[in-house]
């Protein structure tokens, strides 16, 4: 069985030198949940405002406790970063590049050691995220397929074909070029239709929250500002190889905003917990960016989605729990928080990551083993 339960108190005492962390938090005694960013710019790639010392000590300055800074066909080694000399040590750079691709695909690299070629060109989609994934494995590294809403680029049709495809970009912080989960023009679907589309014809697929950031020296709704998208990450340390490993597993939430207690997967249940004090603490931050809804009903709300996205369970509170079966080939959860505004209400989530009653786990463990040679 796997539990997760977190105790802010016992973070706190434990880190009681250091600013407060919402994002770390002990889970069985052991296990940390890390709060992070895969996706970060910076004035090198010619259309964000501020250094990669600036970037990276905004991150350190609000409780995260790792970054990559993802720059655009550019190779950033966290060495050549600056962080404050004194403080906190619960917070590492870990290294990536976005490979800028032909037809806008863009995959984020994470843990690799030096800058991948993104000149590769060909009218296939998947072909280009194939050559992405592809490279970034031969690094040691973990691959990120970004933003598939961009331009609407990335169809799901797209990524059933790409061999070892187990990341993407669920929600993305960014709020012009790149659409929001639940927020597509007419014709196209959201993120998490495409979610489910992968999840329903048997894929192993995670999903990631980030940020995208831009800008820092303006603070707008229409800015691609920080702290509108991360990952919380369950891990044993605070490493690349930790965090890039835990990710690669699948033991992460995305979210923008919803802090989760509990998480408790096993073969019979699965049970989730929202951390209220610590999602209406975090709600509190002036650079969230919610879904926009003229009516709804406030509060929190727990929804357990299956296979073709249909709803099995629906919630109204901070806790729900779910009898896993076996005619539902995967359950995952959205949990929601939704607040009225003076221009009517806006929500926010977290979303876990899908369990699976079927074979596909081994299976897809077989594929990827025999198709990288690993």
């Amino acid at each position: 069985m796997n539990i997760i339960t977190i105790n802010n108190k016992t973070a706190l005492f434990v880190k009681a030198c250091l600013i407060l962390l919402i994002s770390s938090v002990y889970a069985n005694g052991q296990e940390v949940w890390y709060k992070g960013n895969t996706h970060a710019h910076t004035v090198l790639c010619g259309h964000a405002d501020s250094s990669p010392d600036a970037v990276a000590k905004w991150y350190y300055d609000h409780g995260y406790n790792f970054l990559v800074l993802s720059e655009h066909n550019i190779f950033i080694d966290p060495s050549t970063v600056n962080l404050p000399k004194k403080g906190r040590e619960d917070f590492i750079l870990i290294p990536g590049e976005e490979i800028t691709g032909h037809n806008h695909v863009h995959s984020t690299a994470v843990n690799i050691p030096k800058l991948i070629d993104w000149t590769y060109e060909n009218e296939s989609v998947s072909a280009i995220i194939q050559n992405h994934l592809d490279n970034i494995k031969a690094l040691g590294g973990e691959h990120i397929l970004n933003h598939p809403t961009y331009r609407y680029s990335v169809t799901a049709e797209d990524m059933k074909q790409v061999k070892g495809l187990h990341l993407f970009e669920l929600h993305n912080g960014h709020p012009n070029t790149v659409r929001h989960t639940h927020e597509v023009d007419e014709g196209y679907v959201t993120t998490e239709d495409m979610w489910d589309d992968m999840l329903t014809f048997g894929l192993v697929v995670y999903g990631v929250s980030s940020d995208d950031t831009h800008t820092l020296k303006e603070w707008e709704s229409d800015a691609s500002n920080p702290g509108r998208g991360w990952v919380m990450v369950r891990s044993d340390e605070l490493t690349p190889e930790s965090i890039t490993k835990e990710m690669r597993a699948g033991n992460f939430y995305a979210t923008n905003g919803v802090i989760l207690s509990r998480v408790d997967i096993s073969k019979e249940k699965y049970s989730v917990e929202v951390d209220r004090d610590a999602t209406l603490e975090e709600l509190n931050s002036p650079y969230l960016m919610g879904r926009k809804l003229p009516e709804a009903t406030g509060g929190f709300a727990i929804e357990f989605i299956g296979p073709e996205g249909n709803t099995v369970k629906h919630v109204h509170g901070t806790k729900g729990t779910l009898s896993l079966q076996p005619d539902n080939a995967y359950i995952r959860c959205r949990v929601s928080y939704t607040r009225r505004t003076t221009h009517g209400f806006e929500q926010f989530f977290a979303w876990t990551q899908p369990a699976f009653s079927d074979d596909r786990l081994a299976r897809v463990q077989t594929e990827d083993r025999e198709y990288f040679g690993k």
